[in-house]
């Protein structure tokens, strides 16, 4: 019995992310205006890793962000965030003495964690909170779409207008070409969802149809096939006895999560679902969820690597 425990991980988890997912994202990306040195004013300071990523897409420095490091791990830290960069604490709690000090000409944040406070930011800057989780009253919301009003919305502030609607046609050109790459190898339509294991007993995360990832997938010719999430927000949790649910689907899962997914993969149960059966798992590293075109382009590269294993998507 313990012999056979300490094989399954290996059964389970035979893929490797493809070297092909690596170069992929280490491509350049094809956006204008992407640059290693960055335009300082207007003074921007950024509440959430998506206004991070938004202005240094549109060749603005932020003059601070909450949670710094938390960007450069969990947000992929693409673009790079510049090392003199502050930073202002917790994304929820932010550090009004520290705002108040800088003095910033725009505050960018969300309304899932700044809604509360947007008076007290307003008092120190203009205060922009740009939608990023869907409303319970929003059935039909989808963040690709919302991301694209954000971005422009955003752009327009800074007087960028022209380059994010340049970088979004760009965008839409490069899930088009990947298109054709999903399609010349036999997988248009492939049923896929994508998630990644959480831990603290909630098992395995799989995003909706709001998400990002389903738009991706579909737009690069694939089938998004979960539909599922919790009020507010862009996925569902999954228990070990809920995963049949997601039936004949391939699985796209983030590989740095697996740790946390032990007691499910463990389980004799899990060998059972089709995508095991099937070897129908495809590992890539963890993706920016809520960001602008350069999250789209590395998640829409990172998938078609990943089930192309092993051909080059550049």
């Amino acid at each position: 019995m313990f012999a056979a425990m300490t094989l399954l991980p290996v059964q389970v988890f035979a893929k490797e992310i493809n070297e092909q997912v690596f170069q992929a994202l280490a491509q350049p990306l094809p956006l204008t205006g992407l640059m290693q040195t960055y335009q300082q004013e207007p003074k921007v300071v950024a509440l959430n890793w998506s206004a991070a990523e938004m202005l240094l897409s549109l060749g603005i420095q932020p003059q601070a962000v909450t949670s710094r490091n938390g960007y450069r791990q969990w947000q992929s830290n693409s673009p790079a965030l510049p090392d003199d960069v502050v930073d202002v604490g917790n994304r929820a709690f932010p550090s009004f003495p520290l705002l108040m000090q800088l003095q910033p000409d725009l505050i960018v944040g969300y309304p899932f964690r700044h809604a509360r406070i947007r008076g007290d930011l307003n008092r120190i800057a203009p205060t922009l909170l740009l939608q990023q989780f869907g409303r319970i009253d929003q059935p039909q919301y989808r963040y690709m779409q919302q991301m694209r009003r954000n971005y422009l919305t955003l752009a327009k502030q800074l007087g960028k207008a022209e380059l994010a609607q340049v970088q979004l046609r760009e965008m839409d050109t490069e899930l088009a070409r990947l298109k054709q790459k999903i399609f010349a190898a036999g997988l248009a339509d492939k049923p896929v969802a994508y998630g990644k294991f959480v831990g603290m007993g909630y098992g395995l995360r799989v995003f909706s149809q709001q998400s990002l990832a389903a738009s991706v997938a579909n737009d690069i010719g694939l089938n998004y096939v979960w539909a599922t999430n919790l009020p507010g927000k862009d996925f569902t949790h999954l228990q070990l006895e809920q995963i049949k649910l997601l039936g004949n689907t391939a699985l796209i899962l983030v590989q740095e999560t697996q740790s946390k997914g032990e007691r499910m993969t463990l389980s004799p149960l899990w060998t059972q679902h089709e995508f095991v059966k099937n070897d129908d798992i495809y590992y890539v590293p963890a993706l920016w969820s809520f960001g602008g075109p350069v999250s789209v382009i590395r998640m829409a590269r990172a998938f078609t690597a990943a089930l192309l294993e092993g051909s080059d998507v550049s």
